[in-house]
């Protein structure tokens, strides 16, 4: 054989080997193994309130920025607080990359440092962070008020009437639609005064206690009422203590109350807009005169509706 063949039979030979060698190796190394969580704490989005420190009776805008994760926000991301689930949604302003939802504080809440609780899911398995927030203490007057005494001892016909009344609501305020179906800021429902601040402290005929969880609008009888953002009715009657009332859900859990009219204009499952007539103010069940007492709850809570203008217009950046 010639010496140039020879040579390169052997070196075909030696790579052939070489090749198969490392066949061999490979099949018989083990799979890389995975692990159920990426190694280290996984990178979660970020979660701001604002107001950092919200009042008891107010709210605070809760906005979470996913761009710490790529712009993708974790599967079955939530926010929980003191038993109430933050309905978060698509952020109006800031683009795809954030959510944002509304945190309720209750009247009664005290002075102190919390915290929510963010939960998603991680490769199959939760996790959950807090988020550290103080709450302030609220400011609220007192003020004593004279009504008929039917509304301050109601008879056994109307206390039942009343848990009739307050059944529904709350089945009314369980059930609402689960996405905003407003967009810009919320409106105030009549142009008058605040002549009742939400969170005063009540003597009714100089007895019966109570707290105000809505605000009270100077205006007169037959004033036209607007619906303070978008929304569909769930509720148009008459109730014990709220008069005539109508109420607007407006989705991602905020629902406000119209009470006391003197005609209501609306009827229940229809499509308002913001500004568009509902009602027209007046007297009805527990009041002293004609004026409005205009009501938020969000995530089943009663909060200022003050706030609520606030919020709105931080989220809308308006």
């Amino acid at each position: 054989m010639p010496p140039l063949a020879a040579f390169r039979r052997a070196v075909r030979a030696a790579v052939a080997a070489a090749f198969a060698f490392a066949l061999g190796l490979a099949a018989a190394a083990p799979a890389p193994a995975r692990s159920a969580l990426p190694s280290g704490d996984p990178v979660g989005p970020r979660v701001e309130l604002t107001p950092a420190e919200p009042r008891a009776g107010e709210m605070a805008v809760v906005e979470v920025d996913c761009r710490p994760r790529g712009g993708l926000c974790p599967e079955g991301l939530s926010l929980r607080w003191a038993g109430q689930d933050i309905a978060l949604f698509p952020h109006p302003v800031r683009g795809p990359a954030f959510r944002a939802g509304l945190l309720a504080v209750p009247l009664t809440a005290k002075a102190e440092a919390t915290a929510l609780e963010a939960l998603w899911s991680e490769a199959g398995r939760p996790v959950s962070r807090p988020v550290a927030f103080r709450i302030r203490a609220g400011v609220f007057a007192e003020e004593a008020l004279r009504v008929d005494p039917r509304h301050v001892h109601p008879s056994p016909q109307d206390r039942e009437r009343i848990r009739r009344e307050r059944e529904e609501l709350e089945r009314i305020y369980a059930a609402g639609a689960p996405s905003p179906l407003w967009r810009g800021r919320f409106l105030a429902p009549v142009p008058g005064e605040v002549s009742g601040a939400f969170g005063t402290r009540r003597v009714f005929n100089g007895e019966l206690i109570s707290r105000h969880t809505g605000v009270d609008f100077r205006a007169a009888a037959g004033d036209p009422v607007a619906a303070a953002a978008s929304g569909v009715v769930r509720l148009g009657k008459e109730l014990f203590y709220s008069g005539n009332a109508v109420v607007v859900d407006h989705g991602a859990g905020v629902f406000t109350s119209y009470s006391h009219l003197s005609r209501i204009e609306v009827g229940v499952g229809q499509r308002v807009a913001r500004g568009e007539g509902i009602g027209r103010v007046g007297a009805t069940g527990r009041a002293t005169g004609p004026h409005l007492h205009w009501g938020v709850k969000v995530n089943g809570v009663a909060v200022d509706p003050l706030a609520l203008l606030e919020a709105t217009a931080l989220l809308a950046r308006e």
